[in-house]
This record gives structure tokens, sequence and C-alpha cells, in this order.
């Protein structure tokens, strides 16, 4: 792992200009963005932008919010309307793909506008370990991802944040709704929104890493191992939050939180 002097060595001789990061509010993104306002200074403009969109908890943008606030910078916001709108209103195997290259084409569209030249994004190591094919278009749009350029992990990442003592260090990871659904369902805002609303009412009994994958009448429940006993413990009351919510059937995944389940 490098240390302190090595990334702001690194930062600094990628920020040259006006510059424009990729902000989801995540510990990557957070790391990328407080290492390029450091380096910027009032010297150039560094716009963090965030992209929303109807298949992100609603809970990210607010958190994303909140970080920038905390840096004393403002959050500049891009939409995406539908899935509809990009062609993934059937949940494609090039999902991702898809969706990632109409956000880097909007932020490359918001970074052109705003005479930046510089669009950096938070892709580490342990990224190209799973299966992300929006990397592929993350690479087209010629995005800079220096913590992967930097040799950094998720651990690394998280190690640079608690130093600089940053509450994201503790954030559990996130991911868009639409991965909590089998491939070829129907994008359904409706479906997201109370996959959104199960998954924030279960993160208040402190269970890390959460996923509420739906399969028809079936909602299937995804913690991390440790937290399984957890779980159980609240079963009477999941179940009927989770009924009430429109699922018939509640089940809890013995196999545990795995990234990417439903590939």
């Amino acid at each position: 792992m490098p240390d302190i002097e090595r990334l702001r060595e690194h930062f600094r001789l990628t920020i040259t200009g006006p510059a424009t990061v990729a902000f989801s509010g995540g510990a990557d993104s957070v790391l990328v963005l407080k290492l390029t306002l450091e380096t910027a200074r009032n010297r150039f403009p560094v716009y963090a932008v965030y992209a929303d969109t109807p298949w992100m908890p609603r809970a990210a943008l607010e958190e994303a919010q909140n970080i920038a606030k905390d840096f004393q910078t403002d959050l500049h916001i891009i939409r995406l309307d539908s899935p509809q709108s990009i062609g993934i209103e059937n949940n494609p195997k090039d999902r991702c793909y898809r969706c990632k290259k109409n956000i880097f084409a909007a932020l490359k569209a918001f970074a052109a506008e705003h005479g930046c030249s510089i669009l950096l994004e938070g892709t580490q190591l342990d990224d190209l370990n799973k299966y992300r094919p929006g990397l592929q278009a993350v690479r087209e749009s010629g995005a800079l991802s220096p913590l992967k350029d930097l040799g950094l992990h998720k651990a690394d990442v998280r190690h640079f944040l608690t130093l600089f003592n940053i509450e994201a260090a503790k954030k559990p990871s996130g991911s868009c709704l639409a991965t909590r659904l089998p491939y070829g369902q129907t994008l359904e805002t409706e479906l997201l929104k109370r996959i959104d609303t199960a998954e924030q009412w279960l993160r208040a009994f402190d269970l890390g890493t959460v996923r509420v994958r739906s399969h028809g009448e079936i909602a299937r429940i995804e913690v991390s191992r440790e937290n399984l006993q957890k779980v159980l413990c609240i079963h009477e009351q999941l179940t009927q939050k989770f009924k009430s919510l429109g699922w018939k059937y509640v089940t809890l995944d013995l196999e545990g939180f795995r990234s990417g389940s439903m590939d």
C-alpha cells in the first residue's frame, strides 16, 4: 500500500486544471474527491457530480449531499429519468454497461460545459476482480481512475479515509437497485421503491451491508453471515413489514451477502 505522500504526489501530477469528479458518495469516490479538492485548493475549480436515477437508493443522494457539504463544496446533479431512456427497462445483462455509458456521456458533457479536461472516478483494484461490465464504459469514456493507478484496494481506501477522519470509511458498500432483480425482469419504478424502502427499514437494525433480492412474490434477504442471527431475532416484525410492502413470502439467504449474487 502506498503512503499518503505518494497519493498526494499522484494527484498533484494529475490535477493540473479544472476537474470533474464522478461522485457517488461511496468510499472510493469520497477519497478521490477529498484528494482532488485538497490538490486543487484555490487554484482550480473542482465539480463533484452525482448521477441520480430511479434505480439508485434515495438515501445515496442524501449521503452524497451531506459529504459534499462536509467538504464545503457544491454537489451537482445529473439525472437519467427512466430505464427506458437508456434501454435497460428489461434489466438486460449488459445493464451496467449501458447505464455507465450514459452516465459518463453526461459527465463528459458536464465537464465540457464547465471547462474541465479532467474527469476522475473511483475504480479501485478489487473492482477488477468482480463482474463489473460497467468498467468497460468507464474506460471508453477516458475518465481517469487514480485509485486503480495507485494500486489501491478497498481496504486501502478505508484506511486512508480513516486517516482523514472521514466517516465514509465505515460505510457499507452500495449498489444500484436493479441488481436486486433477475436479468430480464422489468424495472418497474414502484418495485424499485419497495426494495429501497425494505432495505432502508432493515438498516435501522445495524445489519451492515443489506440486500433485498426480489423474486416475484418472494423477498430474499442477504446480510453478512455474522448478522444472520440478528435478522432471526426480528423475524416477526420483519415478516409483517415486508408483507405490508407487497411480498407474499420472506426468506433469509443462509449463504449471507454476496456481491453480484444475481449475476
